[in-house]
């Protein structure tokens, strides 16, 4: 049977090891929520890039769109003028008129929808960049309370451990001085401190 002396110093050291290796382990926890956080914030700030960009592309698709509509237009409208004007028509009176000046409004109403069309497109992804910030402002948060809460469990779990090593130390010195072991009362609540 072990003496009570090197009981009491394997329970002290077992307590010891037990609060490092729970410190150990919230440590690598909190490391682990806080990459996982500044990852998310990463690729947050990345989706937010190709947000805008898209929304660039956007309006500059719908850019280019719109110009080559009114070409169309006119080009259409040059037809128009040409065949009539080769079938003896006069093309600036009249239902002439009336026709070339329907397909050059229908054909600004056509560019000016693709101009609404592409703002409206640009700004759903504007609107996804802004939600892709708010996503990484977000984790990058996430990740600063996940550092101060491993630091506040290691804070915890050193003062738990701390008076763990503190009552078992007491106990037992206070059973040693007693010099007959401690009374039974008090070898148990060093044994046994909860008292279950």
């Amino acid at each position: 049977m072990c003496e009570p002396t090197t009981l009491a110093a394997v329970s002290i050291g077992a307590t010891v090891l037990s609060t490092g290796m729970s410190v150990y382990g919230q440590m690598q926890q909190g490391q682990a929520a806080k990459s996982q956080a500044n990852y998310q914030r990463q690729v947050a700030e990345n989706n937010a890039i190709l947000a805008n960009r898209a929304a660039t592309d956007a309006t500059e698709r719908g850019n280019i769109a719109e110009r080559n509509q009114r070409l169309k237009t006119e080009a259409l409208r040059g037809r128009q003028r040409a065949v009539m004007a080769g079938n003896g028509v006069v093309v600036d009176a009249g239902s002439a008129l009336d026709i070339t000046s329907d397909t050059a409004a229908f054909g600004e109403l056509d560019a000016l929808t693709i101009r609404s069309n592409a703002t409206r497109e640009a700004a759903g992804f504007r609107a996804q960049s802004a939600n892709f910030t708010s996503e990484a402002d977000l984790a990058s948060r996430s990740g600063a309370n996940a550092q101060r809460s491993m630091y506040t469990g290691i804070g915890g779990s050193v003062l738990s451990g701390a008076g763990s090593v503190a009552s078992k130390w007491y106990n037992f010195t206070r059973a040693s001085m007693s010099g007959t072991g401690g009374t039974p009362a008090e070898n148990n609540a060093f044994y046994n401190p909860t008292g279950y």
